[in-house]
């Protein structure tokens, strides 16, 4: 029974390697019940990707390219898990975070917003370093936005993956590719709402035309948190760069 439950352990930790933790438990948990499909749940997403990387990596050794991806993962991943968020996908230089699934969270948003401050700052710090090794420095645009996803497995019953799909998602996509260097956008309506309004520091952006839908949509650009919750972030990064400094 010790070796079993031994194995099992291994096999689980081996497996949140290439799917979130929380999912790994899931799957580790209900073996018999691993099917397609999913569920409508509310959730938040968010799209963060390297501005500019495309012609970046051309100018640099494969290796070079791999490392510098996954040491921003590596930060991108510690934030996410402060903020309770899941990493959904790694798609090229972006990632792609989920807040509100697999596991319910219903301050899904705050904590998305949180975490996106989070990694502009987190961003701003290790550009500090490379600038003082003689490095460009790194500029990461996100894009979030909440709203009704089906979550669950898709693809097909050889191989599948968990994810979320949806009008919110491919939404959060669509901003995070007009976003800025630096920059963290959402829309109007995001700003707006009861849950993060009173959070939120923002300054209207510009409407873009989305297909399918007939009017623009205004979107804004976080700037910042409340001072209380700011403190907060800067706190949490202090302690994760000197762990990450130290090690």
């Amino acid at each position: 029974m010790a070796n079993g439950l031994l194995e099992k352990n291994q096999v689980e930790n081996a497996f949140s390697r290439f799917v979130s933790p929380k999912v790994a438990k899931q799957i580790m948990e209900n073996l018999d019940g691993v099917s397609l499909g999913g569920k409508q749940v509310q959730a938040t997403t968010l799209f963060a990707d390297i501005v500019g990387f495309t012609t970046m990596s051309t100018r640099m050794p494969a290796e070079d390219v791999a490392a510098l991806l996954n040491d921003y993962f590596r930060y991108i991943n510690m934030a996410s898990k402060i903020y309770h968020g899941t990493i959904d996908k790694y798609i090229g230089d972006c990632a792609m975070i989920v807040f509100g699934a697999p596991e319910e969270d219903k301050a899904h948003k705050f904590n998305a917003v949180l975490c996106a401050v989070m990694i502009q700052r987190m961003v701003d710090r290790l550009n500090m370093n490379r600038i003082q090794q003689g490095k460009e420095a790194i500029h990461f645009r996100i894009g979030l936005n909440s709203g009704e996803v089906l979550a669950g497995n898709m693809g097909s019953e050889d191989r599948m993956q968990y994810t979320v799909v949806g009008e919110s998602v491919n939404l959060a996509a669509r901003l995070h590719s007009v976003a800025e260097r630096g920059q963290v956008i959402v829309t109007d309506l995001f700003v707006k709402d009861p849950d993060v309004q009173w959070l939120l520091l923002a300054h209207r952006h510009k409407s873009i035309q989305l297909r399918g839908i007939a009017e623009p949509v205004t979107t804004y650009v976080v700037t910042d948190v409340k001072a209380e919750y700011s403190k907060i972030i800067n706190d949490q990064l202090d302690e994760i760069i000197s762990i990450q400094n130290v090690a």
